[in-house]
């Protein structure tokens, strides 16, 4: 796993060691009546702490889209929540077993909970992430096709030197611009005859006459409807 050291990563890992100094000491020198509950609040919050220092890694490691980047900030959230949670019952624990016993036992059944509700949150929180990463990453994928058609449409248009042509070309990117943006595998196949028309109108762009290049237009054109209609009827089904 590699780590994205950037400087917010490095400030957040900052605060977790920040407090993991000031609860060792605060527990050392402030004189608490030191009892075995609060021995076992403390041993949970160094956990705690621990555990919120590596989720914070996971959360914002290296080598991730910007969508996993964005939703790494809910799964930092369940480290830092965890943390916060864990220190408060030990503040508590700590100031009531100056002046009463505390029970261990119910110290260590709800840190024994706090910390299997962390883990549980990482799990899901984590597995959201992913979910909605593949997700992204198959919508940028069922997309491309149509994107590198409005791509090539608007290079040859830049290159034509003729008004007319120019004019058509400029209508047909706005017939792919507006055109159903999702592919399929019904779809493939008009696709594939859709790119090869376009790179035939792209070679003949300054050999072919006015009429030859409108008619090119118009076949494209022709076969960006059927597509379309591939389109809205696999929808339907």
């Amino acid at each position: 796993m590699k780590i994205n050291f950037d400087k917010k990563t490095k400030s957040l890992l900052a605060v977790y060691a920040i407090l993991l100094f000031v609860l060792i000491i605060m527990f050392a020198v402030i004189p608490f009546r030191i009892i075995a509950a609060s021995w076992i609040a403390f041993v949970f919050c160094i956990v705690a702490l621990v555990v919120g220092f590596f989720i914070t890694l996971y959360a914002f490691r290296k080598d991730e889209k910007l969508v996993s980047k964005v939703y790494g900030f809910p799964v930092f959230r369940v480290g830092a929540i965890y943390t916060i949670a864990q220190l408060g019952i030990c503040v508590i624990v700590c100031v009531l077993g100056s002046f009463i016993i505390v029970p261990s036992w119910i110290v260590l059944v709800i840190s024994i909970i706090m910390f299997a509700a962390a883990a549980i949150g990482l799990i899901i929180t984590d597995n959201t992430r992913d979910i909605i990463s593949e997700q992204d990453s198959s919508v940028v994928e069922s997309t491309r096709q149509v994107s590198l058609f409005n791509i090539n449409i608007a290079s040859i248009s830049d290159y034509c030197s003729k008004p007319e042509i120019k004019k058509e070309l400029e209508k047909l990117a706005e017939e792919f611009r507006y055109s159903d943006p999702v592919s399929s595998d019904e779809t493939k196949g008009i696709e594939a005859v859709i790119a090869e028309k376009i790179h035939i109108l792209k070679d003949s762009l300054s050999t072919d006459s006015d009429e030859a290049l409108k008619a090119k237009i118009i076949d494209i054109r022709n076969s960006l409807a059927e597509r379309n209609r591939v389109c809205k009827a696999t929808k339907r089904s």
